[in-house]
């Protein structure tokens, strides 16, 4: 098996750890250990997403649902994702106060939300499970070092940039849900023909 970098930066763009940012600053702010946070919440939205890539494929079969339809929805629900990184909502991090609070929302829905398990499941049907599992270890590894970094300088980072950059993501999450939301589309023009 080769390591695919394109799938491991596909999964890092969706588990888009800077949309998780200000919930580590409430832990911050909040006198949280954050650094326990974050580590729980990675292992936590690992282990989701792991699960998803192990049975999500059996899941078609036992629904009779078809990779096209499944692929059409995840895009679906990955493009609504995009858009609203690129206009975030009302900061709702300002009312969650403890660890277990904290680790829940970053782990699922920021992390492993609808889209990032509707991606894992349908490249784990498509790619094979062993390729989607090394792309996963190596976007979880990079969004780890990303929450270690960001503890270290949470007290001199501008919230504004934080948005800014997660903003960013969003319009590269966008173009990445466009493009396999086509490919679902014309897979299953292609089946109906």
């Amino acid at each position: 098996m080769i390591f695919d970098v394109a799938l491991a930066v596909q999964i890092f763009v969706l588990l888009n750890p800077l949309s998780s940012f200000p919930f580590l600053m409430a832990a911050y702010q909040q006198k949280m250990d954050m650094k326990m946070v974050a580590i729980k919440a990675v292992l936590t939205a690992f282990m989701i997403a792991f699960v998803m890539a192990m049975v999500g494929p059996e899941l078609f079969s036992l629904f009779g649902i078809t990779l096209d339809s499944f692929r059409i929805a995840g895009r679906i629900v990955l493009l609504i994702l995009g858009l609203n990184m690129v206009k975030p909502k009302e900061e709702e991090h300002k009312k969650i106060s403890t660890v277990d609070s904290l680790t829940t929302i970053i782990a699922t829905p920021m992390l492993t939300g609808p889209g990032t398990i509707s991606f894992i499941t349908v490249k784990s049907y498509e790619l094979g499970k062993q390729a989607v599992l090394a792309g996963m270890v190596g976007a979880f590894a990079i969004v780890a070092v990303v929450f270690f970094i960001f503890s270290l300088l949470v007290s001199k980072v501008d919230p504004k940039i934080v948005n800014i950059l997660s903003r960013i993501m969003g319009l590269f999450l966008m173009a990445v849900s466009v493009e396999m939301l086509a490919n679902g589309i014309k897979g299953m023009l292609i089946a109906l023909a």
